[in-house]
């Protein structure tokens, strides 16, 4: 992701649908127990009484009657008075909210801080990382894990990454990748995996081609294949018109998803180049846009059959790499995720024959003339799970006002199965405190609230992680910056205070997951085991919800409700929750699978 630029559900008949779903269970084990003794007694004792072979010259003996015995009742377990709410989702319900911050490893920018730190420099952290999620209230981390080449990950096809070791040939201290998903999970958030495609070097070098890459590692694919390298305004990138190329990178990604308890794979927007600048011959600054210097036109003749115009393969060649990765994480796991962050404008709508935004031509855009991705292509078809475009402009700014994009987004998801995020940039309240467009206390507030004019508009990430701790070193920099950095964050976690489940992905068929079992109430504590019993990935429960009702409001749906998020451990047997009041509210809990679909809530009686 780093960027050089800026009810119509059906109601039942009550108010209230109560199912005395323990009570049922218990009676049903009565009516078992009364149905096995009734076939004990006319199967077994039979065959027990039947005479037995006698030894010759034995007497036979007259059964002797014993005396009438009162007959004892085996005791019954008390029913549970606990019973099962149904969850009916109301989409609306500000319960249901994607919250991310971008974690860049590129450049050092935000983890691993620096090259070179040890296993429990980065152990711990990465621990902090997640408070801070925590104390934003946010529900997905996403961590770059490939960002030009090389693995946070032992990799059978990618070098450790030098933003770890610090040097090209360096070893991982331990694998980053297992633990960050782990420490994640523990919190109850999702992991989603995100990776650069198709970028080689992220510095500009005057070197040539050659030697650029002899320094890079001796495992690195483009090291290997130099003959598969594109190079643009002084930087390396692989070359997305060659099948091999595409091939390599999908198994790059995909060995992530067989060997990672992911929850979803997430690429930024670098596919081909953006365009850049660079002096003519009279020294006068001018656009540079890739393919001007015919990088790729070998390419096209070679693998361009069928086409008139390159940028039209082009597209071609993202669309294709798109729909095959795609497929290949759903044969794989089909609960892993695939969203996809491109940059805020597809296109202008003078060039799309009004298809896209009404932004101006200046502005750069994505689809024809730059990057070369149809990301509303990839949408309109269902490739892809979610789109998180980065629209990083403010209201008011010309080239890209942020209603106008925000609305036009929403406009392209609709009818779809796809999950629509918006990312902000955090980093211009600081970077652009000076602009009058983004001075204020409440600039991303500002912008959560117009998405919510927006029913389409499912949740916001944020770039970058490190803007939401303004104690950064790096914020000393810049005194005016920093404050206004400071409280606009303040103004987030108002804004966040209440948690919330990331939306429910459509494309999934719907699961019903168990509700949790032996829930019961002792002296303060509600206690409760996990009621999962199968084998089914998407049944077996990720997290526990327990609600704090006001006992004349029982509402899933309010998240102010929501007391506590328990992450599912397999080696807990019971959860336990204390110092709770009985005499003010009503207890319940449910358990939410790894897609966030939530049981039934196991909700205890009101406290006499």
């Amino acid at each position: 992701m780093f960027h050089p630029h800026p009810p119509s559900l059906e109601e039942s008949s009550s108010p209230h649908p109560l199912l005395e779903a323990h009570g049922q269970k218990r009676r049903r084990k009565s009516r078992f127990t009364r149905l096995a003794l009734f076939l004990y007694l006319a199967l077994v004792l039979p065959l027990g009484c039947m005479a037995l072979p006698q030894a010759p010259g034995t007497p036979v003996e007259t059964p002797v009657e014993s005396p009438g015995e009162t007959p004892v009742e085996t005791p019954q377990e008390p029913e549970d008075p606990v019973t099962l709410f149904p969850v009916v989702k109301d989409p609306a319900s500000p319960k249901y909210q994607f919250r991310a911050a971008w974690l860049p490893s590129v450049r050092n920018l935000d983890f691993p801080a620096k090259p070179g730190m040890t296993a429990a420099e980065l152990k711990e952290a990465f621990r902090k990382i997640l408070d801070v999620y925590e104390l934003y209230h946010l529900n997905a981390v996403i961590l770059q894990v490939r960002p030009s080449g090389d693995a946070l990950y032992p990799s059978e096809l990618n070098p450790p990454s030098v933003y770890v070791t610090g040097n090209p040939e360096g070893t991982l201290p331990f694998d980053l990748l297992e633990f960050a998903v782990t420490e994640t999970h523990k919190r109850g958030m999702e992991f989603h995996a995100w990776f650069n495609p198709f970028r080689v070097t992220v510095e500009k070098n005057s070197a040539s081609t050659e030697e650029i890459l002899q320094g890079l590692s001796s495992r690195n694919y483009a090291r290997l294949h130099p003959e598969t390298v594109l190079r643009f305004d002084d930087r390396l990138f692989l070359n997305p018109g060659l099948p091999e190329v595409q091939k390599f990178v999908q198994d790059s990604i995909l060995e992530v998803v067989t060997k990672y308890d992911i929850d979803a794979v997430h690429l930024d927007d670098y596919f081909y180049p953006y365009r850049s600048s660079r002096q003519n011959e009279t020294g006068q600054t001018v656009p540079y846009l890739f393919g001007d210097d015919g990088e790729d036109a070998e390419t096209f003749a070679a693998y361009g059959e069928g086409f008139t115009d390159i940028r039209q393969w082009r597209r071609e060649n993202t669309y294709r790499f798109i729909k095959n990765l795609s497929a290949g994480i759903k044969e794989q796991k089909p609960y892993v995720k695939l969203g996809i962050s491109p940059f805020g404008i597809w296109g202008h709508a003078e060039e799309t024959q009004g298809l896209g935004s009404n932004t101006p031509v200046t502005s750069s855009e994505t689809y024809a003339h730059t990057v070369f991705i149809d990301t509303r292509r990839w949408v309109k078809e269902e490739l892809i799970d979610y789109i998180l475009p980065q629209i990083y402009w403010n209201f008011g700014e010309t080239a890209a006002p942020y209603d106008t994009l925000a609305s036009w987004w929403a406009q392209v998801v609709e009818g779809t199965r796809v999950n629509l995020y918006i990312g902000h940039a955090l980093y211009k309240v600081y970077d652009n405190v000076k602009s009058p467009l983004w001075k204020g206390d409440e600039i991303m507030v500002q912008q959560l609230d117009y998405n919510k004019s927006l029913p389409a508009i499912k949740g916001s990430a944020f770039f970058s992680f490190r803007h939401l701790t303004p104690q950064h070193e790096e914020f000393k920099k810049n005194a005016a910056g920093k404050a206004s950095l400071v409280k606009n964050t303040e103004a987030l976690k108002d804004a966040f205070t209440l948690p919330a489940l990331i939306p429910v992905s459509a494309k999934v068929t719907p699961t019903e997951v168990p509700p949790p079992d032996h829930v019961r109430w002792e002296n303060g504590t509600l206690s409760f085991q996990n009621g999962y019993t199968e084998f089914d990935e998407l049944k077996k429960p990720k997290y526990f919800l327990v609600y704090q009702f006001p006992k004349e409001d029982v509402d899933p749906e309010n998240p102010a409700y929501i007391y506590r998020k328990l992450a599912a451990d397999p080696q807990t047997l019971t959860y336990t929750v204390n110092q709770l009041d009985s005499a003010k509210y009503r207890y319940g809990v449910s358990a939410v699978n790894r897609l966030h679909e939530e049981s039934p809530v196991a909700l205890l009686p009101e406290a006499p």
